[in-house]
């Protein structure tokens, strides 16, 4: 039997410092029940939630639909949409700037990360993983492109991309 529904993670719904942050939160709530507040079994929850909470895009080849959400607890949150076709997929390499500051001093530091993407038949482009490495970034590609038995096209030495 083939799969119909075909899930991906896309990225972490919260960013790394607030992913960080629950860790911390949820260590000082456990010190605090140690030492008898109840009410900090509220905030142990807080790790959980910032680090499972993904934003996640599903296709649904029986029903030709599919969704971009957020996924927490098993369930993706997000409008279902009419799939109208699968275009290609496609990686592109792509420069990021990243700017640290500090009294004394500001440093740029540039970035390259591997971006893949899905192009529906409509025109609409989804984004689907962003990797370090392009190898990464490929083999993970290939393995959705077989999926969804669809092209995958390299683009990461098209010299005019942004």
């Amino acid at each position: 039997m083939v799969a119909t529904l075909h899930s991906y993670n896309t990225g972490h719904y919260f960013s790394g410092s607030a992913r960080a942050f629950g860790w911390i939160t949820t260590a000082l709530a456990v010190t605090m029940i140690i030492n008898g507040s109840v009410a900090a079994y509220a905030f142990l929850p807080t790790a959980i939630i910032t680090q499972f909470t993904h934003y996640r895009t599903e296709f649904d080849m029986a029903n030709r639909t599919y969704r971009e959400g957020v996924r927490f607890a098993g369930i993706t949150f997000g409008k279902m949409l009419p799939l109208t076709g699968i275009g290609f997929l496609f990686l592109k390499k792509n420069n990021y700037k990243q700017v640290s500051e500090s009294r004394a001093s500001m440093s740029t530091f540039q970035l390259v990360e591997y971006d893949g993407y899905i192009k529906l038949s409509d025109n609409v482009k989804l984004h689907l993983l962003q990797r370090k490495t392009k190898e990464q970034a490929m083999q993970e590609m290939q393995q959705v492109a077989h999926d969804l038995q669809a092209e995958l096209r390299d683009l990461t030495e098209n010299k005019l991309q942004g």
